[in-house]
């Protein structure tokens, strides 16, 4: 019986990232092809710098908040290390959009879009996942601080 448990782990694994891969190739083509005058591969290649920035802070924040469980401590049903790995995994990069082009003169707007879009996403859809992100962070701060 646990093999079977496991296998349908394994099978619906496979089965969400293979939809989710569908829905990104789906989106991507739906995504508008200027912004403000810019083609889209113009405006990645302008903000090349912050979608890096972004996506290594992303990493960075998601490794390290599940770091947490081997290095402090924390119970495997523990929640808020998670919470905080999803909630740095949103701030960070947030940050490193607001940031990094409003220190080189950019457009922190388009900075938002050229981001979204370099994750083959449209902005409706990547930034409200990002906030739910920093509702996590709020109650995992909010946790740890019991």
């Amino acid at each position: 019986m646990l093999g079977m448990q496991a296998w349908g782990a394994v099978e619906s694994g496979v089965l969400g990232g293979a939809l989710a891969s569908m829905l990104v190739a789906w989106w991507t083509r739906r995504l508008p092809r200027h912004y403000k005058g810019w083609s889209r591969g113009a405006l990645s290649r302008r903000h090349r710098t912050e979608i890096r920035i972004a996506n290594t802070l992303f990493f960075a924040g998601l490794l390290s908040g599940v770091a947490l469980y081997p290095l402090g401590g924390f119970a495997q049903n523990d929640p808020r290390p998670l919470l905080l790995a999803f909630g740095l995994a949103s701030l960070l990069p947030l940050l490193a959009l607001m940031v990094v082009p409003w220190l080189s003169g950019r457009s922190v707007r388009a900075a938002f879009v050229a981001f979204s879009h370099g994750q083959g996403t449209p902005v409706w859809a990547t930034y409200p996942l990002l906030a739910a992100g920093l509702v996590g962070l709020g109650f995992a701060i909010a946790g740890f601080l019991r």
